[in-house]
């Protein structure tokens, strides 16, 4: 900031014979430093402390405190959704304090509603919205847990709720963008500071149903009016790669005009076996392991400078041209591609059902884990805790019989904490 100039004249010029000016001349340059002293203390902006944030490296690995870094942590999926429902329910203290205790560093979780209808706290009572999320970013920072927000989880809840069909995420133009901006814009710059926010995610699995060609008008997302949706749907309501990465890279820089320390994830669910070909060469064709990196490079913006996948038991299909792959083999072609694109890999959800019956969830809990650890996965997060929602099938506690998935991850965590290497 420019100082003013302190002007020193010729003390023996003016009212001759009088020390009156001089006094007065030494008594102005005294309060014009003292000026410039106030100036500068309001200049000083507070250092936060981000040391223990995550960081990308120039060549595409996770840092935290200056180090590479590997860590395993949860879904919380309904964490700060629960109090949008309910704002007397703070019981996420209950669970960030037992994450905090068992070191288990992180959570990806829903930053707002699912339906149309549950953004409208945000939409209609701002002030109130952000008291409530204050709480919760207060509370993970007390308690050293790491926050992934996704921030738009459902991709139809907000061209739902500007009454535009979801192709208007494409329209740079549309009010459905126009929401996008004005709330990322305001969750950053309010969160920016916080050690607790480890990173900035766009929504969930917003890419599972894109170039559908002919069929995309059987896979239109859910209904339910109640909730604030319309109560049909029509191919407008579809989105293609090119839609969805109109929307990313808006998202991508709106965040980084606010934020250029933490990295950025999509979100991004499986892609088919046949996405590259849908998306390329509009075919439904398998896709080659070489395809397979070329769509996630695609489908993960550049500006992102990360990879998202979700991994699951039901993907053992024939990936790669007709290879029966491996939950093992998807996951190693994967950091293949995050290697070649030097762009860190996120298993942002991974996890075995209840359903497969207590051996095999067993099995492939085990192979998912163990295909992340081999194959070096710097950060994974499971699915899901403490969602009771999900009792029937997914959700894991500190308590129910699939405690277990919570323990194997605790005792992995330990062992990258005292790891020298990656």
């Amino acid at each position: 900031m420019h100082k003013p100039e302190i002007l020193i004249t010729n003390t023996n010029k003016g009212l001759s014979g009088s020390k009156f000016p001089q006094i007065l001349m030494l008594l102005l340059v005294f309060l014009i430093i003292i000026a410039c002293k106030a100036e500068k203390v309001e200049e000083i902006v507070p250092v936060i402390n981000l040391s223990g944030v995550l960081t990308v490296s120039s060549d595409g690995v996770f840092m935290r405190e200056g180090k590479p870094y590997r860590g395993i942590g949860v879904n919380y999926f309904n964490a700060f959704y629960r109090t949008i429902t309910n704002s007397n329910d703070k019981t996420y203290n209950e669970g960030f304090k037992y994450l905090s205790d068992n070191k288990i560093p992180f959570i990806r979780f829903t930053a707002n509603g699912f339906w149309p209808n549950e953004i409208k706290l945000y939409q209609t009572n701002k002030a109130r919205y952000f008291l409530l999320l204050d709480e919760f970013v207060k509370s993970a920072e007390t308690n050293g847990i790491g926050l992934i927000p996704s921030l738009f989880w459902f991709y139809a809840a907000v061209p739902d709720l500007m009454g535009e069909h979801i192709n208007q995420w494409g329209n740079p133009n549309s009010k459905t963008i126009a929401f996008m901006r004005t709330y990322t814009s305001e969750m950053v710059s309010r969160y920016k500071n916080s050690p607790a926010v480890w990173g900035w995610e766009f929504g969930n699995e917003v890419y599972s149903y894109t170039d559908l060609l002919g069929q995309a008008i059987n896979f239109l997302p859910k209904v339910a009016p109640t909730q604030g949706t319309p109560a049909t749907r029509t191919i407008e309501d579809a989105v293609t790669t090119e839609i969805l990465n109109v929307a990313v890279n808006e998202f991508i820089t709106i965040v980084r005009k606010y934020d250029i320390t933490r990295p950025i994830f999509s979100g991004n669910g499986m892609p088919s076996t046949n996405s590259y070909h849908r998306y390329k060469y509009q075919t439904w064709l398998q896709d080659s392991a070489t395809d397979f990196t070329a769509l996630l490079g695609v489908q993960n913006p550049s500006g992102l400078g990360t990879l998202t996948l979700h991994p699951y038991p039901d993907q053992e299909l024939k990936y790669f041209s007709g290879i029966n792959a491996t939950l093992s083999q998807i996951i190693q072609e994967a950091m293949r591609s995050a290697r070649e694109l030097k762009r860190p890999l996120f298993v942002g959800e991974f996890g075995s059902p209840k359903t497969l019956g207590a051996e095999k969830e067993a099995q492939k809990f085990y192979e998912l884990l163990n295909a992340v650890v081999d194959n070096k996965v710097q950060l994974a997060a499971l699915w899901v805790f403490d969602f009771s929602s999900q009792d029937a099938d997914w959700n894991v506690t500190s308590t129910n019989s699939r405690k277990y998935q919570l323990d194997e991850i605790i005792k992995l965590n330990a062992q990258f904490k005292i790891s020298t290497g990656l």
